[in-house]
């Protein structure tokens, strides 16, 4: 499958605090071990060891990952999707999923799932991991995925992930940015592989309340939080990875995005454990 994959795990063996997180598509977490904090404006949520959480997209969010205090883990998959998923899944079951009430339309959400809903997480954990792109698996995953998201919504939980995306013009760029965000993207760049000018890119995403300035930025951080969290990159390679050719200039604006430093991060993570355990360097 393309990179980044849509199923993430996070780790820590510490308190981690991570400001202005970035969340660009509905997001369901599932907490496994510990406790996630969420704060959204003015609101917070909670959702420890048993429960899941939904997020909408478009959002920057606080995040507080506590471990558990008899074991000292935490540990959450966060289940996005890849370019296409939702739309085909809006075009198979549109009628069906037009009847349902969904909760709190598309506002963030904690539950605690159904039996059926862990049963089909379970099936998409099985194949998502090592499928490739192009292979049966990952047909095989798709089809996962979409009994998860049915399971869901016959449940009337995760309205969030569900909701029809009005922000076009950004889905486009940000499918255009994740396709290597290694890239030295420019607005005028970007505009054009769109097939419309840089003024009408940057109208069409005022429109959305968006910039493109903060799409690259999120995109990037996004891409960072997953590789500092779930593999064995040196930092060096991920500030590549994420467009920084300078490592001092990535880790500035990481500490500047979530208020600690790449670093920090990696050494709280099961990604810092694997990396101490392998003798690769961070």
């Amino acid at each position: 499958m393309s990179s980044p994959l849509p199923l993430l795990a996070f780790h820590s063996y510490q308190t981690q605090r991570l400001n202005r997180t970035p969340i660009l598509s509905p997001l369901l977490i599932v907490v496994t071990e510990g406790c996630k904090h969420i704060r959204l404006g003015e609101g917070e949520l909670m959702a420890c060891a048993g429960e899941w959480l939904v997020l909408p997209g478009h959002r920057r969010v606080e995040m507080l990952n506590q471990p558990d205090p008899h074991s000292g883990h935490y540990h959450a998959w966060a289940l996005g999707e890849l370019d296409g998923w939702r739309q085909r899944l809006r075009e198979l079951f549109a009628p069906q999923l037009a009847r349902l009430t969904l909760s709190a339309k598309a506002d963030a959400e904690v539950f605690q799932p159904t039996e059926q809903a862990r049963t089909a997480l379970g099936n998409v954990l099985a194949l998502l991991p090592s499928a490739e792109q192009g292979s049966l698996q990952a047909a095989q995953a798709e089809h996962a995925w979409q009994g998860l998201m049915l399971t869901l919504a016959a449940a009337g939980q995760g309205g969030a992930l569900f909701a029809q995306n009005h922000r076009r013009t950004a889905e486009r760029v940000l499918q255009l940015l994740r396709s290597d965000l290694s890239h030295d993207w420019q607005a005028e760049d970007v505009a054009a592989r769109l097939a419309m000018s840089g003024a009408t890119l940057r109208r069409k995403l005022a429109i959305e309340k968006l910039s493109f300035r903060r799409l690259l930025q999120d995109a990037r951080m996004e891409q960072a939080l997953s590789l500092i969290s779930n593999s064995p990159q040196a930092l060096g390679e991920v500030a590549a990875a994420c467009g920084y050719q300078s490592p001092s200039r990535f880790a500035a604006a990481f500490q500047r995005q979530f208020g600690c430093s790449p670093s920090t991060l990696r050494q709280t993570s099961g990604a810092g454990e694997r990396l101490r355990g392998t003798g690769a360097s961070a």
